[in-house]
């Protein structure tokens, strides 16, 4: 059940954005960096907080949660309210902010079904804990209908003045990953997820850099495709910059390091969820927990 508490009628825009918020720190810089991406794809921004249900014994009935500040009084914020905003002000028109009564997941794979992107922070935890009590972010990965980003608790706002979290930029390219395979379907993929990687990067001015990493060499067929990979984001992009870099080793590892200073990191989302791909280490699941920038998984 969600309750909608509509800052303003949600302007004409090209897609829309959807953050959980819930007061923490994590959520917190979730939701700057959500306005930020926002503004650069000029996109809706829409906040969801999921109002957990107390059970009150004395009164055999329940009581909601309070949120300090109030829902309300963040989206007043990003729309240029007194505030201490770190980012520019959103127009009041592509701001709404709802109350989803339930548990967060859901509530998020709910708003999935009619956004871009999903965001949200996680303060991270270790990974058998996590698959056996569930994370609101893995949930979210495995279910979700579109993109979702994740920002790890290790993702803090930047020492420049303006104090905005570290976004896609100038001075912070995206990194997409994209793996080895043949066939259609893994074109079709690898297509979805290079397409997704592009979009952030274009509007936010960013570089973008393509990563593949190996344990044993690259296919001679791959390193053909490379370079007609590249000459077709340039031509249909001709100021995006464009990179190609093939790493070694364990691809965690070696993505987490190569990205410790990037704006975003693009990957594709697990083919299978639940606990047993959470225990079983799953790269993309942990690239969650490992990577300290932000991390998108595209389904």
């Amino acid at each position: 059940m969600v309750k909608g508490t509509r800052i303003q009628d949600v302007g004409p825009a090209c897609g829309q954005i959807v953050v959980g918020y819930d007061g923490s720190p994590a959520s917190q810089c979730a939701l700057v960096w959500a306005a930020a991406v926002s503004r650069a794809l000029d996109d809706s921004l829409k906040i969801v907080h999921a109002v957990e249900l107390d059970l009150v014994p004395s009164r055999r009935g329940y009581a909601l949660r309070p949120l300090s500040p109030s829902l309300e009084m963040v989206a007043q914020t990003i729309v240029g309210g007194p505030s201490t905003w770190p980012g520019p002000a959103l127009a009041r028109g592509r701001v709404r902010a709802v109350h989803a009564v339930g548990g967060p997941a859901p509530a998020l794979v709910d708003a999935s079904m009619s956004a871009e992107l999903v965001v949200l922070g996680t303060r991270g935890r270790g990974r058998a804990r996590t698959a056996l009590i569930g994370s609101v972010s893995y949930a979210v990965v495995a279910h979700a209908y579109c993109p979702v980003v994740v920002l790890h608790d290790l993702v803090r706002f930047s020492s420049d003045a303006s104090g905005d979290a570290r976004v896609p930029g100038p001075g912070g390219e995206v990194v997409c990953a994209i793996a080895g395979g043949d066939g259609e379907e893994h074109a079709a993929r690898v297509e979805r997820i290079v397409s997704a990687a592009t979009r952030i990067a274009v509007a936010c001015s960013a570089s973008l850099r393509l990563v593949t990493v190996t344990r044993g060499g690259v296919s001679d067929a791959a390193r053909q495709r490379i370079p007609y990979a590249v000459a077709s984001l340039t031509s249909r992009h001709p100021a995006l910059v464009v990179t190609v870099e093939i790493l070694t080793g364990d691809p965690v590892t070696a993505l987490a390091e190569a990205t410790r200073h990037s704006g975003l990191l693009v990957v594709g989302a697990p083919l299978r969820g639940g606990a047993t791909a959470v225990l079983s280490g799953q790269a993309s699941y942990r690239l969650i927990r490992d990577a300290t920038c932000p991390v998108m998984l595209v389904p």
